[in-house]
C-alpha cells in the first residue's frame, strides 16, 4: 500500500488526502455543514443539474475517446468499456431531467423515477468495471464491430429508460422521507464492493502507473456511494458532495483513457515516425512513396537532392508526370511506368533503363525499384527506390563500364576469399562453427572467432550496402576488429573502438551493425554487447526455451560518441548460443511468420548432439525448408555449444 501511494504523483496524492479529510468531516460535522449549506439549499436543483451535466459530459467524452482510439487499439476490452459509457451518460441524463423541480419531460419530475435512473446508471457503471476492469479480456476485434457495440449500448439505455418511465410507479420505493431505503443502500453497497475490488487489484496486482487513474476513479466513486447512503434529505449537503466526488471519479476515468489510449499511442507513433524519418534520410538512394492516386506520401532527403525539389513542391503534382520521362526528356507513358504497374498487380519490379527529369530540366538515368506498400494485407501504395546512374554509367559506354565492374567484382571476390581463409585458424574449436552464404557474389556479412586460451572472442556484423563498397569496408573491419580484439577483452570496449573507426573511416551514409561476445570455456560465462544488430538467441536446454540477448546499443558509425555496454549470463551444459544476421530472419511481408520464430523452430528441429559444424549447417538447411520465400540478403549463422 505504501509503495503504491509513493508511486502517485504529488498533486494526486495531496488531492486524495484532502478528499479523505473532507469526507470524514462531512460525515461527523453534520451541524456545521448543514448551516454552511443552508443559504444555497434553495438552489439545490440548479447545482444538481450543473454537476450532473458535468458527469454527463465526462461520460460522453469517455465514449467519444473510446470511439476515436479504437482504430488504433482494436481492443474488445476498451470497446465495451467506452461504449457502455454511452448508456451511463444517457441514464444520467434521464436522472437529471426527471429530478424534482425540473420541467416536464415525458413524465412529471418525481423522486421515485429519478432515483431509479440514478440506480440504473450506477449499476451499469459498476457492471462495466466488474466485467472490463476485473475480467480484462484481451481479445482484438475488427473495426466494423465498433458501431454495433455502441448501438447495443444505446439500445440498452433506451430500453431501461422506457421501463422506468412506464413502470416507475409500480417499482419499489428507494427514498422515504428524504432518506434512502435499505434497497437503495444495498444498490450503493454493490457499487462500493465492486470499486473496492478494482482498487484492491490495482494496488496489489498492477505495477504499471498506467492504471493509477483507474485507482483514483474507483476511490472517488467509493466515497461518492458512501455519501449517497448517509444523507437524511434529498437536498442535503452530503447528496451534493456525493455528486462532486462522482464527477471527480469520472474525470480520472476520462484521464486514464486519454493517457493510455490516445496520448501515449500517438506519442509513440510520433517518436517512431521521427526515427523512421531519420533512418530514411540516412539512406543514400532516393526513396519515396505514393498512394493509389499517384500522390507522394513521403520522400527522403536524398531523393529531393537528386531531383532538385523541395518538400512543398512535390506534393502539388502527379509525381509520375513531374519526373518520369524518356531519355530525351519527353513524356513517359503511365502504362509503361514500373510504379503504376506495381500499383495494379502488387508485384516488385527493377529496371536500370529508367530516366528521371530534374527540376532544372536535365535528365538523369536511374536504377529504379518498386515494392508494394501493404496495410493489413491490402495494397495502400507503392514504394519507389532509385539511384542516380549518371556517374556510374556514361551514355554510350555501358559495355565498358560493365567490364570494369566485372573486373572489380572479381578482385573483391578474391579479397573476400582471402579473408574467409583466415577462419581456418579456429577450426580446431569443436564447440563453435559458422556458415555464411552471400546473396550474390560479394558478401556484406562478416564474422570472426578468435581463441585466446579458455576465452573465445566472437563477432558477427552486417555492413550497410552491398557489392564492392561492402567488400572494401569488410576488409577494413576484419583487420580493425582483430587489432581491437588483441587489445581489449570487454565486448563493449571493442564496440566503442570499432564505432570510432567506422565513423572516421567510412561514408556518412553507411553504418555497421555488430555483435561482440566472449565465452569463457572454463566458467561458461558468456558476455556480450550488441551494436544495432539482431538479438543473440540463447537456447536453454534444461527448460527448452529461448531468450533474446541484447543491450540496445546503437549501430556503429552513426554517432562518434555513442556509448556501449555489455551484459553477461552463465550458460549450462547443452545450452546453445546463436548469432545471426538479418538475412537469416528476413520476412517477405507482414503476413509471414516472424523470422526469429522460424530460426527457433529450425534450432529445435536439429540434432543438438552433433558437432557444432554439423549443427550450424543443419540449422541453416532447416531454415531454407521452413521459409516459403526466397531470401534477398546475405546470411550468416554462428552457433556455440556450451
Amino acid at each position: 500500500m505504501i509503495a503504491f501511494i509513493r508511486r502517485m504523483a504529488l498533486p494526486s496524492r495531496l488531492l486524495a488526502l484532502f478528499s479523505i479529510v473532507v469526507f470524514v468531516l462531512l460525515n461527523f460535522q453534520y451541524g456545521f455543514f448543514s448551516a454552511l449549506y443552508e443559504p444555497i439549499r434553495a438552489n439545490h436543483e440548479a447545482i444538481h443539474g450543473i454537476l450532473e451535466t458535468g458527469s454527463i459530459f465526462v461520460a460522453f467524452s469517455i465514449a467519444l475517446h473510446g470511439w476515436v482510439s479504437f482504430k488504433e487499439t482494436m481492443s474488445a476490452n476498451w470497446l465495451v468499456f467506452s461504449a457502455m459509457f454511452v448508456s451511463v451518460a444517457l441514464l444520467d441524463l434521464m436522472h437529471t431531467y426527471s429530478f424534482l423541480g425540473m420541467p416536464f419531460f415525458i413524465i412529471e419530475s418525481n423522486l421515485l423515477a429519478t432515483t431509479w435512473f440514478w440506480v440504473a446508471a450506477r449499476l451499469t457503471e459498476s457492471i462495466i468495471f466488474l466485467i472490463v476492469i476485473l475480467v480484462n479480456f484481451q481479445a482484438r476485434v475488427k473495426l466494423s464491430v465498433r458501431k454495433y457495440v455502441y448501438l447495443l449500448a444505446l439500445l440498452y439505455s433506451l430500453m431501461v429508460s422506457l421501463v422506468i418511465f412506464h413502470f416507475y410507479a409500480e417499482m419499489p420505493v428507494l427514498i422515504i422521507d428524504g432518506k434512502p431505503t435499505s434497497l437503495k443502500i444495498g444498490f450503493e453497497f454493490i457499487t462500493i464492493i465492486i470499486h473496492a475490488l478494482v482498487l484492491f487489484k490495482a494496488i496489489y496486482s498492477w505495477s504499471n502507473l498506467t492504471y493509477m487513474n483507474i485507482c483514483l476513479a474507483s476511490f472517488y466513486l467509493i466515497l461518492s456511494s458512501i455519501l449517497f447512503t448517509s444523507y437524511q434529505e434529498v437536498n442535503e449537503y452530503r447528496n451534493m458532495a456525493g455528486h462532486i466526488f462522482k464527477v471527480l471519479g469520472y474525470y480520472y476515468l476520462l484521464k486514464h483513457i486519454y493517457l493510455a489510449k490516445i496520448k501515449r499511442p500517438y506519442s509513440e507513433l510520433r517518436d517512431l515516425s521521427a526515427r523512421h524519418e531519420l533512418l530514411l534520410n540516412s539512406i543514400a538512394d532516393g526513396v519515396y512513396g505514393i498512394n493509389n492516386k499517384g500522390k507522394v506520401t513521403f520522400i527522403n532527403e536524398s531523393a529531393l537532392r537528386m531531383l532538385g525539389y523541395e518538400q512543398e513542391e512535390i506534393r502539388k503534382f502527379d509525381f509520375h508526370n513531374l519526373i518520369h520521362c524518356t531519355s530525351d526528356g519527353d513524356h513517359f507513358s503511365e502504362q509503361d511506368c514500373l510504379a503504376w504497374q506495381t500499383a495494379l498487380d502488387g508485384k516488385s519490379r527493377t529496371s536500370r533503363n529508367q530516366f528521371f527529369k530534374r527540376k532544372d530540366g536535365s535528365v538523369i538515368p536511374v536504377l529504379m525499384k518498386t515494392e508494394p506498400m501493404l496495410r493489413n494485407g491490402n495494397q495502400a501504395g507503392t514504394v519507389i527506390t532509385f539511384s542516380d546512374l549518371s556517374q556510374e554509367l556514361e551514355f554510350g559506354e555501358l559495355q565498358r563500364e560493365k567490364k570494369e565492374i566485372d573486373l572489380e567484382m572479381n578482385w573483391a571476390m578474391k579479397l573476400q576469399e582471402s579473408l574467409n581463409s583466415q577462419q581456418r585458424k579456429w577450426k580446431a574449436q569443436k564447440n563453435i562453427s559458422a556458415v555464411s552464404v552471400p546473396f550474390r557474389v560479394l558478401n556484406g556479412d562478416f564474422y570472426s572467432v578468435i581463441p585466446r586460451g579458455d576465452l573465445l572472442m566472437m563477432a558477427i556484423a552486417d555492413i550497410s550496402g552491398k557489392g564492392i563498397p561492402a567488400a572494401i569496408q569488410k576488409s577494413m573491419m576484419v583487420y580493425a576488429l582483430e587489432d581491437f580484439n588483441s587489445r581489449y577483452e570487454k565486448p563493449h570496449d571493442v564496440l566503442t573502438s570499432m564505432n570510432t573507426f567506422v565513423h572516421d573511416y567510412t561514408s556518412d551514409y553507411s553504418f555497421v551493425t555488430l555483435s561482440m561476445a566472449n565465452y569463457n570455456q572454463a566458467t561458461r560465462s558468456f558476455s556480450y554487447s550488441t551494436g544495432g544488430h539482431e538479438p543473440i538467441l540463447w537456447y536453454k536446454a534444461e527448460s527448452n526455451e529461448f531468450v533474446e540477448l541484447h543491450t540496445n546499443n546503437p549501430a556503429l558509425g552513426i554517432f562518434a560518441d555513442s556509448v556501449y555496454m555489455s551484459h553477461s549470463v552463465v550458460l549450462n551444459h547443452g545450452d546453445l548460443i546463436i548469432l545471426y544476421t538479418d538475412g537469416v530472419t528476413e520476412c517477405k511481408n507482414e503476413n509471414t511468420p516472424d523470422g526469429t520464430t522460424l530460426l527457433q523452430e529450425a534450432v529445435l528441429r536439429s540434432d543438438h548432439s552433433q558437432t557444432a559444424e554439423s549443427l550450424v549447417q543443419q540449422v541453416f538447411d532447416e531454415m531454407d525448408q521452413l521459409r516459403a520465400w526466397n531470401v534477398h540478403d546475405d546470411q550468416t549463422i554462428i552457433i556455440l555449444k556450451a
